[in-house]
């Protein structure tokens, strides 16, 4: 038997409220009093000779009942006692008129007590107990106010049927059976005020038959006499607004009126018990229905999960039945995983990956799209570094560099694939970071003015006459290394004249669209790909011009003509990208906020400069020996046939290559997407979903490296990290079959030729 204790002499308690996790309980009684009860667990050991000797067959884990308490062997062979306890404070006045309606939760200031009687008064308390170092004793402290509902704008009809508070003790829901709810607000200086009223019942004008605070006191579950199932949460209003609730889930439809409600004190499963005796269980966050069954004894009053969540208690008037619950895993469904999921304090379902916080009844995050995200998205930047500079450095030293010089190039690029990938990470995220985050505008112009350096200084190797060009050629690797630093030096001297022109001074401040406009961004993003189309009609129609001219100008002529085509070429492609970039600005579309936002030190940015220079030796070694491997007698039938070594390698030495070449890009990829050290020192290791190249992202790897170490073996966050693994082993098997399916395919049409 339980103990009990007496309230009240002669009043029957007209309203109550539990917050069961905190052991806290409250009645109001008709004289207008209020009392709290403590209920608790007294523990002690007893030692063998205080217990009796019919208890000596426990084993370890094995619990009896002895003298009303509950007696349990622990794994070291002790007794443990745990005895129920309830203790009451001495009753508060709060008026005249009897209480209605009362709830209470615990927060970091206190025991936050509201109450509504039948004046109409709405009551608020902040409760605090100090115990006596000397006697024991404890004494209850209160403070707060009243207010009439009718001076805060809420009505005359005070038809409330439910008082509910949240964790903070901030916001009040009074509740009419209707749907009508009125949100009052604590603010600042301790007084509720009226925030607003909103309709909580369906628009099929079913009224509100239970209501249920899910763990937190955040969201609350509202059930109707239709047999409608929905859970609100509260979210931040735009622009100063006031918060509302809103309906975030709405969970299958029962078979009759819901009578019952019941929440986890851990997690977010629901129990509901409906008129008919319908039991059902289940996870508000990813929509399950976990279990359903019947109360034999009709309609259900009273449904409560117990704290481990294997046990649900279900009352009526007549009795109580105690169900067994096996619910493994219940936060995770498809939904959860992979599709948006609107959790407690969003303005709107999201994709979120957050598996842990400090508070136990913290919602959990699971969504792999986050993870896919981050690996394309660093996969994507990497290769967009690397695989250009590597498949060029291949073609170059396959084809135009000496054989000597060869031979002692690509042994120092091959050492490069030995570097550790956490010594990479290391200088990326120590070194690297901080070094960009002071000359961004600098790294940018130098990404940009370095090519351009090499191709201005090849174009102006063409005006070298033909005898000092051949007494020259040894110095060809030293002429563009030269073009390479000048172009390098000159672009970072320009980078602070070209962030004050172009990003208002501060591309910091311009990210964050607090100065300038778009235009700047689309011209960024527009660049090379204008770029590529420009010197495809080049290529395209510029070539005829030059053989057109070719039969009467001389060398030195040729030259010139050819310098002036390819700075003609590229004063189009910056005017076509800046006009396009201006039409795009003047429709409202502004890069940033998408590719271009907040700069975060460890970025995408640094990733792929960084990844860039792991992956390059993989697929420079692959490609090079691909165009390596095509035989002599197909250059030596171009070269004779007129053509020069330029268009010898496109049209003659890549196409039978192109299987090789595909291959190194594909193995390069599976390099990019399987990285973990490099990502998870200099990326940030935030799940973000976003494309921005200037902000940070966590890969699948990153987050197995990270989080699996940590995570409770069995759990579902554990269960949760061996799919992710899983999703990255499926995303790299793909990759490579397609790779495979597509290396034949230019290998079978190598073979042709």
């Amino acid at each position: 038997m339980l103990p009990s204790v007496s309230v009240s002499d002669s009043l029957v308690p007209t309203a109550w409220a539990f917050a069961g996790e905190e052991g806290r309980a409250v009645c109001g009684f008709a004289d207008g009093r209020i009392m709290t009860i403590a209920a608790g667990f007294v523990v002690d050991f007893p030692g063998d000779d205080e217990v009796p000797a019919r208890y000596d067959h426990l084993q370890a884990g094995e619990t009896g009942v002895w003298e009303g308490a509950l007696l349990t062997r622990t794994p070291n062979g002790q007794f443990r006692r745990q005895v129920f306890s309830l203790e009451r404070d001495d009753p508060m006045v709060m008026g005249d008129a009897p209480i209605r309606l009362a709830d209470i939760v615990r927060t970091s200031a206190g025991v936050v007590l509201v109450a509504v009687d039948g004046a109409g008064i709405f009551h608020n308390r902040v409760l605090t107990w100090k115990t006596n170092m000397l006697t024991g004793s404890r004494s209850l402290r209160s403070r707060g106010g009243a207010i009439a509902l009718s001076d805060v704008d809420v009505g005359s009809r005070n038809e409330f049927v439910r008082l509910l508070v949240n964790d903070t003790g901030d916001l009040v829901l009074l509740v009419e059976d209707d749907g009508r709810t009125v949100l009052l607000r604590r603010d600042d200086t301790g007084e509720f005020s009226r925030i607003g009223e909103q309709d909580l019942a369906p628009a099929n004008g079913a009224r509100i038959t239970s209501m249920e605070f899910l763990a937190g006191r955040v969201s609350v579950a509202v059930g109707d006499d239709a047999g409608g199932l929905t859970v609100w949460f509260p979210v931040p209003g735009v622009g100063g607004a006031a918060s509302r609730l809103e309906p975030a889930h709405h969970l299958l439809d029962g078979p009759a009126a819901v009578t019952a409600l019941g929440a986890s004190s851990r997690s977010r499963i629901l129990a509901a018990g409906y008129d008919d005796g319908a039991i059902r269980l289940f996870h508000v966050t990813s929509h399950r229905l976990l279990g359903e069954g019947r109360h034999e004894g009709g309609s259900v009053a009273q449904i409560t999960i117990a704290p481990r969540e294997d046990l649900l208690l279900v009352a009526d008037a007549a009795g109580s039945e105690l169900w067994e619950v096996d619910a493994l895993h219940p936060e995770t469904s498809f939904r959860t995983l992979l599709r948006p999921v609107w959790y407690e304090g969003y303005p709107g379902p999201a994709y979120v990956w957050q598996s842990s916080a400090a508070e136990d009844t913290f919602e959990p995050k699971l969504s792999l799209v986050p993870l896919i995200h981050g690996t394309l998205k660093a996969t994507f930047y990497s290769l967009l570094f690397g695989l250009p500079l590597a498949l060029l450095a291949a073609m170059y030293t396959s084809e135009f560099l000496h054989k000597n010089a060869r031979a002692r190039v690509k042994p120092v690029i091959e050492i490069m694939a030995s570097l550790p990938s956490v010594v990479l990470g290391f200088l990326a995220a120590l070194v690297m970071a901080p070094l960009v985050e002071d000359v961004v505008v600098e790294v940018l112009a130098v990404m940009i003015g370095g090519p351009f350096s090499v191709l201005l200084g090849a174009h102006l190797w063409q005006l070298l006459p033909r005898d000092v060009g051949t007494r020259l050629e040894n110095m060809r690797l030293i002429a563009v290394l030269v073009a390479l630093v000048g172009g390098v030096l000159a672009s970072w001297q320009a980078g602070p004249l070209v962030e004050s022109m172009v990003f208002a001074g501060d591309i910091k401040v311009w990210l964050d669209g607090r100065v300038g406009s778009g235009v700047a961004g689309w011209v960024l993003l527009l660049l090379p790909v204008s770029a590529v189309v420009v010197g495809w009609a080049n290529v395209r129609w510029g070539e005829g011009l030059l053989r057109a001219r070719g039969r009467s100008w001389t060398l030195t002529g040729l030259g010139l003509l050819d310098l002036a085509r390819f700075m003609f070429s590229t004063a189009v492609a910056v005017g076509v990208a800046v006009v396009l970039g201006w039409l795009l600005n003047g429709l409202g579309w502004d890069p940033r906020g998408s590719v271009f936002d907040t700069y975060v030190q460890r970025n995408a940015l640094v990733v792929g400069i960084a990844m860039g220079f792991a992956v390059i030796p993989i697929i420079y070694t692959i490609s090079e020996d691909a165009l390596t491997a095509v035989p002599d007698h197909l250059r030596a039938a171009s070269l004779g046939a007129g053509a020069t070594p330029w268009q010898t390698m496109i049209l003659v030495i890549i196409p039978p290559a192109m299987s090789g070449l595909f291959s190194a890009a594909m193995i390069g990829l599976g390099r990019a997407v399987g990285e973990t050290m490099i990502v998870l020192m200099a990326a940030g290791n935030t799940p973000l979903m976003d494309m921005n190249i200037f902000n940070g992202f966590r890969t699948l790897a990153a987050n197995l490296a990270v989080e699996l170490p940590e995570a409770v073996q069995n759990s579902t966050h554990y269960r949760t990290l061996f799919l992710a693994a899983l999703t990255l082993f499926t995303m790299t098997f793909i990759l490579n079959t397609v790779a495979e399916a597509v290396r034949l395919h230019f290998r079978g049409k190598a073979s042709r030729l």
